[in-house]
């Protein structure tokens, strides 16, 4: 006769299983994925370049919290990965986008617009075996080639997923979530250029 299957022992199989596919303390950050179409600058379309945004985010490479009151961490460049995923999204608006390391390589360029920024959060919290989710918060400013403030703004985002606990799937949810920040930036920036 067979044993009974004890409640018990799947309760303790169901949670040895989940802490066992949950994510990794080191989080890699997911580049967008690339657009179907190219969108190339119209003729005399504007210029504008993106400066590498500051970091102002408290932690450095930690990147969030674990239930367990460990850190995530990445090895990537966050702000990096921000600041080029803004450049990438208003270029497909047709403004003919530069990506600058510091003020004074974008200034020498002589665009149009130039886009300075902070990165005040980028964050994925584990928040149960099966839930998880990120915040996202980032404040700009576009200038024109006079140097002249045309807009000073902040965006944020956040989302949250529940399902087994990957590392691909906090992978995606952080890059679905920062993919929410630079539209919502990009959608600014382009409206405050007046490219229709």
């Amino acid at each position: 006769m067979r044993p009974p299957f004890h409640p018990l022992f799947c309760a303790l199989f169901v949670t040895l299983f989940l802490t066992a596919c949950g994510p990794s303390n080191n989080i890699h950050l997911l580049n967008p994925k690339p657009s179907a179409t190219t969108v190339l600058p119209a003729p005399g379309a504007h210029t504008i370049s993106v400066v590498r945004f500051a970091d102002k985010r408290a932690g450095g490479q930690t990147i969030g919290v674990r239930r367990d009151g460990s850190a995530f961490t990445t090895q990537d460049d966050t702000v990096g990965w921000v600041s080029k995923a803004l450049a990438d999204e208003i270029a497909k608006s047709g403004l003919a986008v530069s990506y600058a390391q510091n003020f004074e390589q974008a200034r020498r360029g002589n665009p149009d617009f130039i886009v300075i920024g902070n990165l005040t959060q980028a964050s994925l919290k584990e928040k149960s075996a099966t839930s998880m989710e990120t915040a996202f918060n980032a404040a700009y400013t576009l200038a024109n080639r006079q140097k002249k403030l045309i807009n000073n703004a902040s965006a944020s985002a956040c989302q949250s997923r529940t399902g087994l606990p990957t590392n691909s799937a906090a992978e995606g949810l952080l890059r679905a979530t920062m993919m929410d920040l630079v539209k919502e930036m990009a959608q600014k920036i382009v409206a405050t250029t007046g490219v229709r």
